[in-house]
């Protein structure tokens, strides 16, 4: 399919090691664009290395990076939102990526949150859904994670940032205050 006649996804892109596998299976038949709307991430550093390594790899692939503008890093301003919970972290970053996506005429938008084994497929999908309901624009649903260690390892052997904790604050605790 040639490039001008695909249809036009934004792929709501967490980081590059999760967007790998969403990549490999989108670019057949869709052009895509990444979009970088994450104020969950706890702390700033894993922000930018994060953010870093997603315009690093959407520049080696040769993908449009989208974010939303005029947004400063603020996880204190994320935390007082009391949103520290997976249901509302969905909604608030998808429900961006939804209006970003109506707003700047895609044909869809979808995430690589889809793409980790620990992620809540049922629950993204159930939130994207209702949002694509709600701003008339198309969710495509993609189980990304069949390929999920082997973009992540590609991306490791290229020497991209591999985090270790989901993003936020609670998972961060979770991860490191048990051992």
């Amino acid at each position: 399919m040639n490039e001008i006649s695909k249809k036009k996804v934004l792929l709501h892109v967490c980081c590059a090691p999760c967007s790998a596998s969403a990549v490999k299976m989108l670019s057949v038949e869709y052009g895509i664009s990444f979009y970088w709307y994450n104020p969950n991430i706890y702390n700033e550093q894993e922000y930018k290395d994060r953010k870093d390594s997603a315009i690093r790899y959407a520049k080696e692939l040769n993908i449009s990076f989208r974010e939303e503008e005029d947004f400063l890093y603020n996880y204190e301003n994320w935390k007082n939102k009391s949103l520290e919970q997976c249901h509302l972290c969905y909604t608030f970053r998808l429900e961006k990526t939804a209006i970003f996506a109506k707003q700047n005429n895609f044909d869809f938008f979808t995430t690589s949150l889809l793409s980790s084994l620990y992620q809540k497929h049922d629950l993204i999908k159930q939130i994207a859904n209702d949002l694509a309901d709600k701003y008339k624009i198309n969710f495509l649903y993609c189980d990304f994670r069949f390929g999920f260690y082997k973009g992540k390892n590609l991306l490791r052997q290229k020497g991209y940032y591999i985090q270790k904790y989901c993003a936020c604050n609670k998972s961060y605790r979770e991860r490191f205050d048990n051992k």
